[in-house]
């Protein structure tokens, strides 16, 4: 008897950037892991290929003939095929309104297929201080109205998004949350650790703090008033920058804060098992999120995963599931403390006499948390636990 068969559809794939991308990449291996065939079908610039029960399909676009054709492919497979729709609406092309993928996600649904759609975002939020983007707002909740009614079920990466999903979707639909795991695995290689923050501490004389993520525009100033506050009480502190966006953002600050001029490490990019030493190597993160954390943050999930003591902001779409494994969180309207409650992770383990025994079970604490709750086989759990019916 075959293996049952996944078809994932994404905009995003390897080697293309995003989380949506590392996501699905790393969901495919799992569901192959599992026993199932995954098929992958994206339009990013990927080499088709097939390997240990993934394969990779390119799609020709996302609209009009593209859509039509990638219909003719999926019905070479025996019906009713299982499609799994990873979906955010920037991720689709069209300026985030493609609504033609929608409606054709549902005709797929008409023709018996067994549709899931996968929500890492719903759509685009109304607001008087972005008035031009309402149309956006709006097409977004037509393509999500459409998604949903194409679902035999709906999943979630965050419980907010059922809140904003739910008027919008045919009565009694069911929504499932599928966490977003970390896409940076525990990498077990101590020396290398050591070697790396020896290197940053100047052999352990300086605090290391670490941020990972993007600098955009909404995370930056949170994060440079974090980081102002907590040098301002521990001008030792070293504060490694993770990401691409890492060596831009420390000029933006030695420029505006002259006193930071030698505070910051900035390796930009790394692979997943440097960016996994280099957490490691940290004393305590750093993450605030405007919106509150999540576990849709993959970036939040990386530190947990890794096992860093992390310090974050709560904010209107908090899941208080990650709280358990914070060593502290202030509002997201107050990032001067969060900078304080950095500090304070640092030292408190340290006023213990066994503190080097106690940072190390803290870590594996935070580490045993993640995979508790978070990790990529709990997902998988969860979705081969639907596969009876629709």
């Amino acid at each position: 008897m075959s293996a049952p068969v996944w078809h994932l559809l994404t905009g995003e794939y390897p080697p293309e950037g995003g989380g949506i991308a590392d996501y699905t990449a790393l969901l495919a291996r799992a569901l192959a892991d599992a026993g199932r065939d995954a098929h992958v079908w994206t339009p990013a610039r990927v080499e088709p290929s097939a390997e240990a029960g993934v394969t990779v399909h390119r799609m020709g676009g996302v609209s009009g003939a593209a859509l039509a054709r990638l219909g003719a492919e999926l019905d070479r497979f025996p019906a009713p095929r299982r499609l799994l729709v990873q979906y955010a609406p920037q991720a689709w092309g069209i300026k985030g309104m493609n609504v033609a993928l929608c409606r054709w996600v549902l005709s797929r649904r008409r023709a018996g297929d067994d549709v899931r759609v996968m929500f890492h975002e719903p759509f685009f939020p109304f607001g008087w201080q972005r008035p031009q983007r309402n149309l956006l707002a709006a097409v977004n909740r037509v393509m999500a109205r459409l998604l949903l009614r194409a679902s035999t079920r709906a999943y979630v990466s965050i419980l907010a998004w059922e809140d904003l999903l739910r008027p919008l979707a045919p009565r009694g639909l069911r929504f499932t949350r599928l966490p977003i795991p970390s896409t940076i695995p525990f990498a077990d290689h101590p020396d290398n650790v050591h070697v790396i923050r020896d290197a940053m501490t100047e052999g352990g004389t300086h605090p290391l703090f670490v941020h990972f993520g993007t600098y955009g525009g909404l995370i930056a100033p949170l994060l440079e008033k974090a980081i102002t506050t907590l040098t301002l009480h521990r001008p030792d502190a070293r504060i490694l920058l993770l990401g691409a966006g890492g060596p831009a953002f420390a000029d933006r600050l030695r420029a505006k804060h002259p006193r930071l001029a030698d505070t910051f490490w900035t390796p930009g990019f790394l692979g997943p098992e440097a960016l996994s030493y280099h957490l490691q190597a940290s004393d305590v993160a750093l993450q605030p999120y405007p919106d509150g954390a999540d576990t849709r943050r993959t970036t939040l999930m990386a530190c947990l995963a890794n096992g860093v003591p992390t310090v974050t902001t709560t904010g209107r779409f908090t899941d208080f599931s990650v709280i358990q494994a914070l060593a502290g969180h202030a509002s997201a309207s107050d990032p001067f403390q969060l900078g304080g409650m950095a500090i304070l992770a640092l030292d408190l383990p340290l006023m213990a006499e066994d503190s080097e025994s106690r940072l190390a079970a803290e870590r594996e604490k935070i580490r045993g948390l993640y995979r508790q709750h978070f990790a990529m086989e709990h997902t998988v759990a969860r979705l081969l636990a639907d596969e009876g019916g629709g």
